[in-house]
């Protein structure tokens, strides 16, 4: 049977810092962040369980970057949750163009990562403002540039980069200026007080045969173009004319190097020349590089469960049962658009038996 793949954490979080030495994200509710290498592989007890990190800044007092673990995992009709997919590993695909049923054994992955920032060609923040969408008069930032040439150049746009971890010369790279032939980067002009000239980097690292990305974002720095008088100043607690930061986000993909083994149940001849093939992960990912931040083990008195859940009873007539008596009397069917749930509250009463 043909197989999902999804790259986890469906958002990874990634944290600016002036250090060259970093840390992983915490990976589950209420965890902490994860002791790793200089290539990003965990610290393991004796027991095999990855260590938390206790020091977030190096012995030069520079804030340690957090880096976004992504990982590839495999769903074949078993767990639920799926698993890890792990180098060697034996799976099935269906090729799209020919529907032949492939078995495959892991080679490698490629990971794919672009960041950007558009923030300073994009609206002004004003709290909940843009939510569902900008009015055509809500105010830009930067709104003196008004070509569109010019607009576009406010964009932080180093290109995407890819990593494999087969190639040795091909384990890492960086979103850094002049660091992507072939592409038009676009990159702010000096600043004050600190120029940008990268946006972070990636790094291709295998663990126990797994393979996985690691994503590292940018130094900290921020400054301005402007040089009139006073400039740079800080005039507003989000939106500052000239200014320009580090912060960055954008999609992870992957494809999974494959060694092909069989075609449609047919073994390949084991004297033939190898064949390979390469299958796009089912369901990408997105990471955020934000700022520093040191209470992760303090979660959220509401999750997004608690938020879809109930935007999923308001509105589309999830759970009937907390308004009334369940099953319905057979007079009306049960609502199952917005309008009927709304018709269905004002003539029914609260349930006395639900209980949250």
């Amino acid at each position: 049977m043909p197989q999902k793949f999804k790259i986890h954490p469906a958002i990874g979080i990634a944290r600016l810092g002036d250090s060259d030495e970093f840390y992983l994200a915490p990976e589950e509710a209420g965890g902490l962040p994860i002791e790793c290498d200089k290539d990003g592989n965990a610290a393991l007890s004796k027991a095999g369980n990855e260590q938390p990190i206790v020091k977030f800044k190096d012995s030069q007092k520079r804030v340690k970057k957090q880096a976004a673990r992504f990982r590839v995992f495999v769903y074949d009709g078993g767990s639920p949750q799926g698993r890890e997919l792990k180098t060697g590993e034996i799976f099935q695909v269906v090729l799209q163009k020919t529907g032949q049923l492939i078995e495959a054994e892991l080679v490698d992955i490629e990971w794919t990562v672009y960041l950007a920032n558009k923030k300073s060609s994009w609206y002004q923040f004003q709290q909940l403002d843009g939510e569902h969408g900008y009015a055509p008069d809500h105010p830009l930032r930067n709104a003196d540039l008004t070509d569109p040439e010019a607009r576009q150049k406010l964009i932080i746009d180093p290109g995407p980069q890819s990593v494999n971890y087969a190639d040795p010369q091909n384990r890492r790279a960086e979103f850094r200026k002049g660091n992507n032939p072939g592409y038009a980067q676009s990159f702010p002009p000096p600043l004050k007080p600190n120029s940008i000239d990268t946006l972070g980097e990636i790094k291709a690292t295998q663990q126990n045969n797994y393979n996985r990305l690691i994503v590292l974002g940018g130094n900290g720095n921020s400054g301005s173009y402007k040089s009139g008088f006073e400039d740079p100043i800080i005039r507003h607690y989000a939106n500052n004319e000239g200014w320009f930061d580090d912060t960055s986000d954008g999609p992870v993909t992957a494809q999974l190097k494959y060694k092909i083994l069989s075609i449609d149940g047919r073994k390949v001849d084991a004297k033939a020349p190898t064949q390979f093939g390469t299958v796009a992960v089912d369901a990408p990912a997105w990471v955020i590089v934000g700022y520093p931040a040191y209470a992760p083990q303090i979660i959220d008195m509401i999750t997004m469960d608690d938020v879809l859940y109930d935007v999923a009873i308001r509105n589309f007539a999830y759970d009937t049962y907390l308004y009334g008596q369940e099953p319905f009397d057979g007079s009306q069917p049960p609502p199952k658009t917005a309008d009927e749930l709304a018709v269905w509250r004002e003539t029914s009463q609260w349930n006395p038996n639900y209980y949250p």
